[in-house]
């Protein structure tokens, strides 16, 4: 199968090991940087400024491919004229549970969505017509490599986002390996380690600690046992007993026996060791290239395909999605701009609109933010992000009455919602804020019940800052 690709695979396997494939990629030549290492695209190309006819008319000569697969479209950005695409689209999506209320509206791109468990149901429920389940990642061969097990020094180690905002659930697990100290157990407890420095870390620990932000088997469970070490994972998991045999393969833990477990282990060294030495044999059929031929056979079976048609929803999903990603501001305004001009009364690019401004010229574009909010908010009645946005681009202003009259407003539009229509798109402030996170989880929530009017609860309007655009934080 030809793949046209966004994502350079070999940062995670040889292109030799990608059985059945004839691979293709394309990206600025700036990107990508994987842990540190630069890996070049076969196809030079800026997806946030250029067409997929432009991309198509680029390829090698003779590359004509079966499909176009696109990871992680919150993270980058989706070339125009995407909906057109005359080769079946993958999309291969992460992290929703940060970036749901600018990806709802991405289905007349994909002719197949994948995701992981959690994710399924969820957007399904968005509308997308063909989601499937899929584990996107994996071990980077190039960096996670086994160590002697005499040169393990570190009992428990954990390298990862430690941003309380994204990573809540994990901070009360981390606090709880330093208890471990008093216990005598040795913890090294890391931020921002990657490439070999991170595949040596986990490489010289004896357990590796896992904690999934979706119930998803994340990249943490493949490397630590790949690096040699124990895999010790929740045991709430949703996919890890498809992928290691617990307490043979790797170790589930849970709120109750969390440190009983931790010290089990250290204390029957010939246990940990026969438990990792299994790991890191099972995880070697795990590698990108053994997966393969079973995404190729995902792939292969014919569903649905995409949605055809609604020209303004593509224009508005893609303004929206390129917001969260590497796109330069004034590549954003212009997504924004060619669904304004589509349709300059909707409600949904007059909002994206204003928020891309913002995210272009700042402050200097508040005015021109405003305006553009209260046409939208005019526009729709029930629409919540433009009045939401109202709010705080007038927080802390001398028009306090404006103010209280849009967060009045936007609590009112949140309690009515009959639809998640009336709630998904960008809203105030930019970036990973515990209150960005929370609206996130919240619409998640709402969607999976199908109660709209739930996703009320999340709103923090005290939480805001008094002023307007700051850059995006870490995920």
């Amino acid at each position: 199968m030809r793949i046209l690709c966004n994502l350079p695979l070999e940062c995670f396997d040889d292109r030799k090991n990608l059985r059945g494939v004839e691979l293709c990629t394309f990206g600025p030549t700036d990107r990508m940087l994987v842990d540190g290492v630069h890996f070049p695209f076969d196809v030079a190309f800026d997806p946030s400024r250029g067409t997929i006819d432009e991309l198509l008319a680029a390829l090698p000569n003779g590359f004509e491919p079966d499909l176009v697969m696109l990871w992680w479209p919150d993270q980058e950005p989706l070339p125009a004229g995407l909906q057109h695409c005359p080769v079946p689209v993958v999309g291969v999506v992460s992290d929703y549970n940060l970036t749901l209320p600018t990806t709802t509206r991405l289905h007349p791109f994909f002719d197949v969505l994948l995701c992981d468990r959690a994710g399924v149901d969820l957007f399904e429920k968005l509308g997308f017509p063909d989601v499937r389940y899929f584990c996107q990642y994996t071990w980077k061969r190039p960096f996670h490599l086994r160590h002697p097990e005499l040169l393990r020094p570190i009992d428990v180690a954990f390298a990862g986002n430690l941003n309380p905002a994204v990573q809540r659930d994990r901070a009360p697990w981390i606090a709880r390996i330093c208890g471990l100290e008093s216990h005598g157990v040795r913890t090294a407890i890391h931020q921002g380690v990657q490439g070999r420095a991170y595949g040596d870390l986990l490489g010289r620990a004896r357990i590796g600690f896992n904690l999934a932000i979706r119930g998803e088997m994340n990249l943490r469970a493949f490397e630590v046992p790949a690096a040699g070490a124990l895999l010790l994972m929740e045991d709430s998991n949703l996919e890890v007993r498809e992928f290691f045999e617990p307490d043979e393969e790797c170790v589930l833990y849970g709120d109750d026996d969390f440190e009983a477990i931790v010290l089990a282990l250290l204390r029957d060294e010939p246990r940990r060791r026969r438990i990792a030495a299994a790991g890191h044999r099972r995880v070697q059929s795990h590698s990108l290239g053994n997966r393969m031929p079973s995404l190729l056979e995902l792939l292969a079976k014919p569903g649905p395909g995409r949605t055809r048609g609604d020209e303004v929803t593509a224009l508005i999903g893609r303004a929206e999605a390129i917001l969260t990603t590497w796109a330069a501001p004034e590549a954003c305004a212009a997504a924004a701009m060619a669904a304004v001009r589509r349709a300059p009364n909707d409600a949904r690019a007059l909002n994206v609109l204003a928020v891309a401004t913002l995210r272009w010229r700042q402050h200097a574009g508040g005015q021109d933010a405003l305006a553009l909010l209260q046409r939208a908010s005019a526009a729709d009645p029930t629409f919540l992000p433009p009045v939401w946005n109202l709010a705080q681009l007038l927080q802390g202003s001398d028009r306090a009455d404006l103010h209280l009259a849009a967060a009045d407003e936007a609590l009112r539009r949140a309690h009515s919602a009959q639809n998640q229509e009336a709630l998904t798109g960008p809203m105030l402030p930019f970036g990973f804020s515990v209150a960005a996170v929370d609206w996130s989880r919240g619409l998640q929530h709402a969607v999976r019940l199908q109660q709209p009017r739930l996703a009320a609860n999340a709103l923090r309007l005290e939480r805001l800052p008094l002023r307007p655009p700051v850059a995006a934080t870490s995920r």
